[in-house]
């Protein structure tokens, strides 16, 4: 398994174990777009999942590269994090805010272990998704993409099922007085001569025990014989709602028969009406599949789960902003944003995205990429400058989150038109023992970061 982080270059060291074999895997998946590996690999879950008209050009950008030259490979990632792999090898993608923890090892080997924790993943996606978190305990030696994919089974469940319980035809079977459907004459010979009353017959209806159905029950009945895990099918009442729902309906449930249903849904879910159980199929694949999602020597198939950081940051920061009056045009819904022309003469008037705005004069821009020596990037400055032409605002800026402390700082005052940048900097906490300590740190850094950008009304105030 590899480890690193988002944003950061790798050396793969020559002298590592097995590295020409790992350089090897790695190159069926390197410099591929996310929207390349979901269509050539569908058991990938990806956030967003609806990433195709995203304004940020999300499907086209790679998840990692590698750089080869005649002394070394570099393995370079970007805002993508997650879990990835093919074949043997693995590669785990933190964000650059982890850190490094030391847990004691077993008394035998009188060493210490260390972990990496990943607070500020579990944070944003505990935020961003409405998933209940734990205590973040990992297994020693191993990747936790299992306890990310049970984390996230509740966030599928429930979005899934609130497009109500899926139901499909199925063939079911009858030997009863009843007769509605296709007489099924050898098992009536078989079993009802002489005759008594009963006909065997066959007849499809509609039901709520499919394969799909009984996919979910399976996953969680397999979820419950976790221990450190099965308490996320507990973690609200709608969440046990749903699985009540589910195991009311699948009646023939066996436990032995799961194998069958998971090769009865090898083929990937497509409905017009019940799309998001597109997204719940692959994870309950994924978490039945596990110890296949060991990438056996012989499966050229990747697996895995993918975040995008920028969109993860933007909906993270959303959930701050909104509450003081920000609002957050989205592209894939075609909400909110601002026709380019007032009159187009030919083809459709195109829209643009800012990723905050307030009462069309305050235009806030979130980046999740390194930010260095406090400057801006050219095609960065170039967008929000854009924005604010359009949008006649007067104020504009950037959020970006920073290992250091919170920044408030005033880039400067605009020609032309006139107005002020600002750039803003949400500190992540990186010296704490325990994910609720991480929790309350980072706490205190929003409400700083919320008073700075509320000072930014008072400011257009003056300048009007």
């Amino acid at each position: 398994m590899i480890v690193t982080t988002d944003n950061t270059s790798l050396i793969l060291e020559s002298n590592e174990p097995n590295v020409n074999k790992v350089i090897a895997d790695l190159s069926l998946l390197a410099s591929k777009s996310i929207g390349e590996l979901v269509t050539a690999y569908p058991n990938l879950l990806i956030f967003p999942a609806h990433f195709e008209d995203n304004e940020d050009d999300i499907a086209s950008r790679p998840t990692f590269e590698l750089k080869v030259n005649e002394f070394q490979t570099v393995l370079e990632t970007g805002n993508v994090m997650g879990f990835i792999g093919v074949k043997d090898t693995q590669l785990k993608i933190q964000s650059r805010f982890a850190r490094a923890s030391v847990i004691d090892s077993d008394a035998q080997s009188n060493q210490e272990e260390v972990i990496e924790e990943d607070y500020f993943l579990h944070y944003m996606l505990q935020k961003v998704l409405c998933i209940n978190l734990f205590d973040l305990k990992h297994s020693r030696n191993q990747t936790n993409l299992f306890d990310f994919l049970v984390y996230l089974f509740p966030y599928f469940l429930k979005k899934a099922l609130s497009q109500g319980l899926y139901k499909e035809y199925q063939k079911k079977t009858y030997n009863d007085s009843n007769l509605k459907g296709t007489i099924d004459i050898k098992t009536h010979v078989q079993r009802n001569l002489p005759f008594r009353g009963n006909v065997a017959y066959s007849v499809r209806e509609h039901s709520f025990d499919n394969p799909i159905s009984q996919l979910i029950r399976h996953t969680i009945e397999f979820i419950k014989q976790q221990p450190n895990l099965r308490g996320v099918l507990h973690s609200d009442s709608e969440t046990l709602d749903f699985i009540n729902l589910i195991v009311q309906h699948t009646p023939s449930y066996h436990a032995r028969d799961r194998y069958t249903i998971i090769n009865t849904n090898r083929k990937p879910f497509v409905h017009p009406y019940f799309m998001e159980y597109s997204g719940l199929q692959k994870i309950c694949l994924q978490i039945l599949r596990y110890e296949g999602l060991k990438y056996a020597n012989n499966d050229d198939k990747a697996h895995g789960i993918l975040f995008d950081g920028a969109w993860l940051w933007e909906e993270y920061l959303n959930t701050l902003l909104h509450p003081i009056g920000y609002d957050h045009p989205t592209n894939n819904t075609q909400q909110g944003g601002i026709k380019v022309y007032v009159q187009k003469l030919s083809g459709n008037n195109v829209r643009r995205y800012p990723d905050f705005i307030k009462d069309s004069r305050i235009i806030l821009d979130a980046k999740y990429k390194r930010m260095k020596n406090n400057e801006i990037n050219r095609d960065d400055l170039n967008q929000l400058l854009s924005y604010l032409f359009l949008y006649k605002a007067s104020i504009g800026g950037y959020i970006a989150p920073s290992e250091t402390t919170n920044l408030d700082l005033k880039m400067g005052l605009l020609n032309g038109f006139g107005g002020s940048i600002y750039k803003f900097k949400l500190a992540i906490p990186q010296e704490v023992t325990s994910y609720q300590a991480f929790k309350n740190a980072i706490a205190e850094n929003e409400t700083k970061l919320i008073n700075a950008i509320k000072e930014l009304s008072s400011e257009k105030s003056n300048n009007e």
